[in-house]
């Protein structure tokens, strides 16, 4: 089950942070994006990485805290920080995992050269890391080809306490990258988790059924139940919503939603039952139902999935279908989603 959870999650995240890059895109789609031709070395080291002094920000919606490298500045089309004199991103994200713990070991082990291939990176070297704090983490450095350009691709997944983990990607075309590459290395040295989360209250409202309350918070992502329980009750329904940190260009909205809809990890026979575009509070969206069978369990469900195309995020609100939470009360959930 740990590894059912933690595979999805972070694969999912994975996907969302290579399609907001706006190193690697610039509103293009991180499915196009094609492997590059170079060998690959996969080397896991041990080494101790220290705390660098500077000033420390905090990057919004997690509770991870770092040195911002200069030329670097709060991104204006995706959430996360840009230079515009580099063309580089950084992406930075507070994952929900079962066990914060165990999640580096499973994912050096889960994160081989294939598998990121399939995603549209070459794996060029992977390093286990201790940082300063004792934290384990990971780092992986990869490559990319787009339209004839070569870019490099960091992605650094850092051990959390309790159910989370950190996961920061930084992107930059090649010969950018070598000019900050010992910038984004220290800079990656200063990652720490405040001792107390700085999370704040949601920033959108939300209509829910009676007794319903958030019964977790992760981040980017909240968890909704009856009576606010967690972890869910067997049987009981909930509701997630999630800010992908992502940016879709109007024209790519369908192939989009067409994409997300049916690449689902643990569900086969997926297929789109209804799929309709409606508008939430000025905003264009589309609500989704798809059937599948769930591969631990072999049982059919519905799973009921709401995209809200805002200026510059994707808001995601999914649901499995259950006879307290049908097409109807699903419908009126998500599309009472405004922000505050």
């Amino acid at each position: 089950m740990y590894s059912k959870l933690i595979t999805s999650l972070v694969l999912f995240a994975l996907l969302a942070g290579c399609s907001s890059s706006p190193a690697l895109t610039r509103n293009r789609d991180s499915s196009d994006l094609a492997a590059t031709g170079k060998s690959t070395a996969s080397a896991a080291t041990e080494q101790k990485i220290s705390i660098t002094k500077g000033k420390y920000v905090t990057a919004p919606g997690t509770s991870l805290s770092f040195t911002l490298p200069t030329d670097f500045q709060p991104a204006s089309g995706f959430a996360g920080y840009e230079s515009l004199k580099h063309q580089a991103s950084i992406l930075i994200l507070e994952l929900p995992v079962p066990d914060g713990s165990q999640a580096i070991s499973h994912l050096d082990e889960m994160y081989t050269a294939d598998l990121l291939k399939n995603k549209g990176l070459e794996l060029v070297s992977k390093e286990t890391l201790t940082t300063s704090h004792q934290n384990q983490a990971l780092l992986l450095k990869c490559s990319v080809a787009k339209d004839g350009i070569t870019y490099t691709q960091w992605i650094y997944l850092l051990e959390g306490k309790g159910q989370k983990m950190g996961q920061i990607q930084v992107s930059a075309p090649e010969k950018q990258f070598k000019l900050i590459e010992e910038q984004i290395t220290d800079m990656l040295s200063t990652f720490q988790w405040e001792s107390k989360s700085l999370e704040s209250e949601t920033y959108y409202a939300l209509d829910l059924p009676t007794d319903w309350k958030l019964a977790k918070q992760f981040g980017v992502m909240e968890l909704y139940s009856k009576g606010g329980m967690f972890p869910i009750p067997e049987g009981e329904s909930s509701l997630g919503v999630t800010n992908l940190q992502q940016t879709v260009p109007a024209k790519k909205r369908q192939a989009y939603i067409e994409k997300m809809n049916l690449k689902r990890n643990y569900y086969t026979d997926l297929e789109v039952i209804d799929s309709k575009d409606v508008e939430i509070h000025g905003y264009p969206a589309n609500i989704s139902y798809v059937s599948g069978i769930e591969t631990e369990t072999s049982k059919p469900v519905v799973k009921q999935y709401c995209y809200i195309f805002l200026d510059q995020t994707v808001i995601f609100i999914e649901a499995d279908q259950t006879k307290d939470l049908d097409e109807s009360e699903f419908e009126k959930i998500a599309t009472s989603w405004k922000l505050k």
